[in-house]
């Protein structure tokens, strides 16, 4: 039974996604039928539709808003630099490179940058999957090709993104998305003034990542280009995975494990399943939906499927336009293999961000988001939409701890061996971990009693739930205080 309840709990937020990437699909195609854009215009509709609807949860209509006024210019851009891939592949690799390096860089700007820097990245993924010229060069309709498909990549990111509000609207409506209000995606450090920073001379850590994704994406462009060409995306793509949400070093390294491990994997398996298939073949569109509704489940187990699965539709995708030798695999491998190791060297030795340091940042948004909380619940007389609002804040402050938490978990089993416990280095390392993932589960377990009191309605209700509360944020502060602990 807690099985079944786990299964469906977890399946409800993948039925959405999995409509968008089917009627993205199809509009990509139907956009090809009537316009003959190219298979191109098919694989941006349906990458910008995965990718929207999952920066897109939670976003309140202005947000939405701007992400429609911004987007189909971005997706023009990224047109543009497309076709200079095939015309001038040095300044598109520049350009590429740039594009990305600035879309983590902007993070510094608050959470208009945030979202700005998330919508550039989109249409970027999109370039480097499409397995033909983004745009043909004969001249149509009496307008120049470009001009077509700068105009017909614009339109494709409106669908996409209305496909994707229409569904999560849906999807919230029939209680398959959970209905969090706006202000949970947003932190606790930019939702409202948030306790100051030590800047001093320090490098910010944006301007650290943007630093590594642009060396790193420099480098895969020289590798592949060199020696992978003309199937030199790979390694590109393998890059901007690993080092995209870069949360530290030691991040980025587990997370390069669990990705190039799926990566393979999945290669391996759609490469030789797409060989089954013939090019435009109809059940190849079905495989692609059934893989990503069964890799949008396996993600709340480890990530390691979900970039397998990507992987697999990636290259299922790529098949179904024609590109299914199986003479490719080895190469992929070779790839997905190089670029992870070249991106986990990049961010561990060049400017590195350190795990810990992420981990106390996270940890010190989620105790000022508590403090607002029970402040605004003491007040009298009591705010309701106050308090909901600082409940809100404290789950975006906790839904950014959970992005730091499986590395953590992975140091503690990595610990765990014989090998590494039992030195003496090795059980100082253990204990900082264990202080660590107790400090996260602390926090964990402020959400149900903070969910109790948000929808307390009596003044002196809620006092023992109040109680828990500080005892979690208390054992949280010493951890961070703790001379022998890592966060201190």
């Amino acid at each position: 039974m807690a099985l079944a309840s786990y299964v469906l709990r977890n399946m409800g937020p993948v039925l959405p996604q999995a409509a968008v990437v089917l009627v993205c699909f199809g509009s990509g195609l139907a956009l090809d039928h009537f316009e003959q854009l190219g298979p191109d215009i098919v694989v941006l509709t349906v990458v910008l539709g995965m990718s929207l609807g999952r920066t897109q949860r939670h976003r309140g209509i202005g947000p939405r808003l701007q992400t429609l006024a911004t987007l189909p210019l971005i997706s023009v851009a990224c047109t543009e630099i497309g076709r200079l891939f095939v015309e001038h592949p040095n300044v598109a690799d520049t350009l590429f490179t740039v594009g990305l390096t600035l879309s983590i860089w902007l993070r510094r700007f608050g959470p208009i940058g945030q979202r700005l820097g998330t919508l550039m990245a989109l249409p970027f993924i999109a370039l480097l999957v499409v397995p033909v010229p983004v745009l043909p060069t004969n001249i149509t309709a009496g307008m120049p090709s470009e001009g077509r498909s700068m105009l017909w990549s614009a339109v494709a990111a409106v669908i996409a993104f209305g496909w994707v509000w229409l569904f999560q609207e849906l999807g919230q409506r029939v209680g398959l998305i959970e209905a969090i209000p706006a202000t949970a995606g947003t932190t606790g450090r930019t939702a409202r003034a948030a306790p100051p920073r030590t800047s001093g001379a320090r490098i910010q850590a944006s301007t650290r990542m943007a630093t590594q994704m642009g060396l790193s994406l420099g480098l895969a462009f020289l590798i592949g280009r060199w020696a992978y060409a003309p199937h030199w995306t790979w390694i590109v793509l393998t890059v901007f995975v690993v080092n995209s949400g870069n949360r530290g070093r030691g991040d980025v390294a587990y997370k390069c494990l669990q990705r190039v491990f799926g990566a393979c994997v999945g290669t391996v398996v759609a490469t030789v399943l797409a060989g089954t298939f013939a090019p435009r073949d109809a059940v190849a569109v079905a495989a692609i939906l059934l893989v990503l509704v069964v890799g949008g489940w396996l993600r709340t187990i480890s990530y390691a499927y979900w970039a397998g699965c990507v992987t697999s539709v990636l290259s299922l995708l790529q098949g179904y336009f024609g590109e299914t030798h199986i003479g490719l695999l080895g190469e992929r491998l070779e790839q997905i293999l190089i670029g992870g190791v070249l991106a986990v060297a990049v961010s561990w030795f060049v400017l590195p961000v350190k795990s810990a340091s992420v981990l106390r940042r996270r940890l010190a948004d989620a105790l000022f988001a508590l403090g607002a909380f029970t402040e605004a619940f003491r007040a009298t007389p009591r705010d309701p939409t106050q308090l909901r609002t600082r409940h809100a804040v404290f789950l975006g402050a906790l839904e950014e701890l959970e992005n730091v938490a499986p590395t953590f978990y992975g140091l503690r089993r990595l610990s765990a061996l014989p090998m590494v416990g039992m030195t003496q280095r090795g059980r100082r390392a253990r204990e900082r971990v264990e202080t660590a993932v107790a400090a996260i589960e602390a926090v964990r377990a402020c959400a149900p009693p903070l969910r109790a009191l948000a929808g307390a309605e009596q003044a002196d209700a809620g006092g023992e739930h109040l109680r828990t509360v500080k005892g979690h944020a208390a054992a949280v502060r010493g951890a961070l205080r703790a001379p022998e602990s890592a966060l201190a």
